[in-house]
């Protein structure tokens, strides 16, 4: 068994080690450390400051990470908004709304009486089965724009809950 006189990294006392151990606390002042055995030499390495940078490093890429998540998310979300926006009759990008839908349904049931009783009065009654399909249009817009609006509402409030948590839980990692 060899022993070897090595440096202590924390206060450079001089330290006897068995060539067989790889890890020591320094007697004088409790200093962590590993013994290195390289081919040529064999030293000590102080494993408080190695695992100070590594916990310092593994915060910083924590920190990175939920950086990341929180642009996917956000573009993620950028993507199903665009895609589910209406345009106004300004030709405008609008957040799909029920009361919209409703509205609009209720103006082609409107219409559609309208042209029934255009008809009537003209005396143009078979003219009049046209009013069946601007009906069932008017209820598909209102049954359509309403379920589209509830899937817009639901996902803005995930993606809003979502984005919240990771904005805190980056905040924490921050410090």
């Amino acid at each position: 068994m060899k022993v070897t006189k090595v440096c202590c990294q924390g206060c450079g006392a001089d330290l006897q080690i068995d060539e067989s151990i790889r890890y020591v606390t320094c007697n004088y002042c409790n200093a962590r450390l590993e013994i290195v055995h390289d081919t040529t030499v064999t030293h000590s390495r102080q494993l408080d400051k190695i695992e100070r940078t590594t916990d310092h490093l593994a915060q910083k890429l924590k920190v990175l990470e939920l950086q990341n998540d929180l642009e996917n998310l956000d573009r993620e979300w950028e993507k199903f908004r665009n895609a589910a926006l209406d345009r106004d009759e300004k030709g405008q990008l609008c957040e799909p709304s029920a009361a919209a839908s409703i509205l609009a349904g209720i103006v082609g049931i409107g219409a559609g009486i309208a042209w029934i009783l255009g008809c009537i009065t003209n005396g143009v009654w078979g003219m009049a089965l046209l009013s069946f399909p601007i009906f069932g249009i008017s209820i598909w817009i209102m049954k359509n724009g309403g379920e589209k609006a509830e899937i817009y509402r639901v996902q803005r409030f995930r993606y809003s809950t979502a984005r919240k948590t990771l904005v805190h839980r980056l905040e924490r990692a921050r410090g």
